[in-house]
C-alpha cells in the first residue's frame, strides 16, 4: 500500500488517519516541494515511534519507480506538506502507482490554497487563476504570471501569487523581491496594473504560531524584510461583505 499523506501547514493539522499510517509504515518525506518545519518533523518521529527518511527531488522524480515498486510489498508514506495531490510532483507519484498497480491510500490535510482564501477575509469563488512569482536570474526571467493577473482584474476576480519556494532556504521568496518582480513585469507590459499605491494582501507563515495577515500596499511593501514564508494576494474590487471582513482580519480599513 501506498499512502500520500498531507501534513497541512503546522504539527497541529496532521490527522488522527494520519497518525494511524504513520505507525504501521515505512515514512518518506519530500521538504524539496514544500514547507515542513522541524517540530513538525520532531513531532511526526516521537509520535510514530521511528525515524523518517528524507527524499530527494532524484527519489521523486527520476526514481519514482523504484519507490513505488516498495509500496507493492510493504506499506510506504509519502509525507508531503499542505494536501496531497497539488504538486504535479506527487501527481506522478500517484499515476505510477495506478501504472504498477500498486494500491494507494490519500490521506488529506488543508492546504496554503485554501488556507489563505479563508484568512483573507474575501469570497472564494471570486478567485481566479493561482500564479507563482520565480525567482528570476540573469537568463530566466518568465513573466507569463503579469498575464494571468491582468486577466484576474480584468474579471474582477482576486489573484493569489505564490512566491518561488527555496527548499535549501527554506523559506519563500521574500516579499520585497517578489513586488520588485511585479513592478518590472509591470515596466515591460506598460498596463499600469502595479503601482505605489496598489493595495495587497500579505499572508506570512500563516498557520505558524507567528502567522500575520497584513494588509499593505506595493509602495509599503517594497522595503520589506518578511522572510519565511509569504503569498500575496492582489484583489480586484471587494464587495461590501469583504471589506468588513478584511477589516476584522487585518484591522485596516479598505
Amino acid at each position: 500500500m501506498l499512502f500520500l499523506i498531507g501534513l497541512g501547514l503546522s504539527e497541529k493539522d496532521i490527522t488522527v488517519g494520519s497518525i494511524e499510517a504513520f505507525r504501521t509504515s515505512e515514512l518518506y518525506v519530500d521538504r524539496f516541494t514544500s514547507y515542513i518545519s522541524d517540530r513538525t518533523m520532531t513531532y511526526i518521529s516521537e509520535t510514530a515511534g521511528k525515524q523518517v527518511a528524507e527524499l530527494t527531488r532524484q527519489d521523486m522524480e527520476e526514481d519514482v519507480a523504484e519507490l513505488v515498486k516498495r509500496a507493492a510489498t510493504r506499506d510506504i508514506a509519502v509525507l508531503v506538506g499542505g494536501d496531497p495531490l497539488m504538486a504535479t510532483t506527487h501527481k506522478i507519484l500517484y499515476i505510477e502507482a495506478k501504472h504498477q498497480g500498486v494500491q494507494t491510500h490519500i490521506l488529506h490535510a488543508n492546504s496554503i490554497i485554501t488556507t489563505v482564501i479563508g484568512e483573507s477575509g474575501l469570497d472564494f469563488y471570486r478567485f481566479g487563476s493561482v500564479c507563482t512569482i520565480p525567482k528570476w536570474s540573469e537568463h530566466y526571467k518568465p513573466m507569463s504570471f503579469y498575464e494571468k493577473i491582468e486577466r484576474n482584474l480584468t474579471n474582477n476576480e482576486h489573484t493569489i501569487l505564490l512566491l518561488d519556494y527555496d527548499s535549501k532556504r527554506m523559506e519563500t521568496l521574500p516579499v520585497g523581491e517578489a513586488i520588485g518582480t511585479l513592478e518590472k513585469a509591470d515596466a515591460h507590459y506598460k498596463k499600469g496594473i502595479i503601482t505605489d499605491r496598489t493595495k495587497i494582501i500579505i499572508m506570512h507563515n500563516i498557520s505558524q504560531r507567528d502567522g500575520k495577515v497584513m494588509e499593505t500596499t506595493v509602495a509599503e511593501a517594497k522595503s520589506s524584510n518578511l522572510n519565511g514564508m509569504n503569498v500575496i494576494i492582489i484583489p480586484a474590487a471587494l464587495s461590501d461583505v469583504e471589506k468588513d471582513a478584511v477589516q476584522a482580519r487585518t484591522g485596516a480599513k479598505w
